[in-house]
C-alpha cells in the first residue's frame, strides 16, 4: 500500500473516531427535549448606502430594519449573511426531573435559524444530565 493509501485510511479512521466520540458524548451527557421559543432578540449590523456615495455603519435591532426583512424573507435566494447575533429565549421541560425551565440559545448570521426562528416555534434541544439548566441545540 502506498503512502497516500495509508493517509486515506488514517483519515477515515480519524473521522470514525471523532464521530463515535461525539455520539457517545451526546448519549451519555445529554437528554433530548423539545423547547418552545418565547422571545428572540436579534441585533444586526449593516452598511447603509445613501445617494451621493455616502455610507454609514448601522447596528440595531433587526426587526426595525428593512434590510433584514428583505434578506430573511428570501432564505432560498439569500446571497449574504447578516453580521448579527440572536439570543433566543426558550422554555422546556427538563427530561431528568420534569421541571419547567427557561434558558437561552445563541445564533449568529451564519446559521439559518437566525433568519427563520420566530416566537412560538418548537425546536429540538439537548439538556445536560448534570445540570438541567444547561442546554444546546440538537
Amino acid at each position: 500500500m502506498s503512502y497516500s493509501g495509508y493517509g486515506a485510511l488514517a483519515a477515515v479512521v480519524l473521522v470514525l473516531v471523532i464521530g463515535t466520540t461525539a455520539i457517545a458524548d451526546r448519549t451519555t451527557n445529554y437528554s433530548a427535549a423539545k423547547a418552545t421559543v418565547f422571545r428572540i432578540d436579534r441585533e444586526c449590523g449593516f452598511t447603509r448606502k445613501y445617494e451621493g456615495g455616502k455610507q454609514e455603519q448601522v447596528r440595531e435591532d433587526c426587526s426595525s430594519t428593512d434590510e433584514f426583512k428583505a434578506i430573511a424573507g428570501h432564505a432560498e435566494a439569500r446571497q449574504q449573511d447578516v453580521d448579527g447575533k440572536a439570543v433566543v429565549k426558550v422554555s422546556y421541560t427538563a427530561p431528568q426531573d420534569g421541571s419547567y425551565r427557561t434558558s437561552e440559545l445563541r445564533f449568529d448570521g451564519r446559521d439559518d435559524r437566525f433568519y427563520t426562528l420566530k416566537a412560538g416555534d418548537e425546536l429540538g434541544i439537548l439538556v445536560s444530565n448534570d445540570d438541567p439548566a444547561k442546554i444546546r441545540p440538537d
